[in-house]
């Protein structure tokens, strides 16, 4: 057998394969529709929502409030105190 042969029947077994899937599911849709008469899933809960954040009310106007972000000059305070490691040297 060569490699032209082999490549050509499995070619052929993959058509064969994929028009037996279609011809399987085309068969499929032409079943009856089941009694309920709809396939459309529903969910409920009965779970009231819960107001949970107060209203933030900054002390000074500080321009970053969100997620502990600093200004650059605090960035750069920081730097020159150490507080923060750096990698590259900035000038100030």
């Amino acid at each position: 057998m060569t490699w032209i042969k082999f490549a050509t029947w499995l070619c052929g077994l993959y058509v064969i394969y994929y028009l037996g899937i279609i011809l399987w599911d085309l068969m499929k849709n032409r079943l009856p529709p089941s009694k309920s008469g709809s396939h459309e899933l529903t969910f409920s809960e009965d779970i009231a929502p819960v107001t949970t954040f107060t209203e933030y009310q900054p002390e000074s106007g500080d321009p970053v409030i969100s997620s502990g972000g600093v200004s650059l000059r605090q960035l750069f305070n920081l730097a020159r105190e150490e507080a923060i490691e750096y990698i590259r040297p900035v000038s100030f």
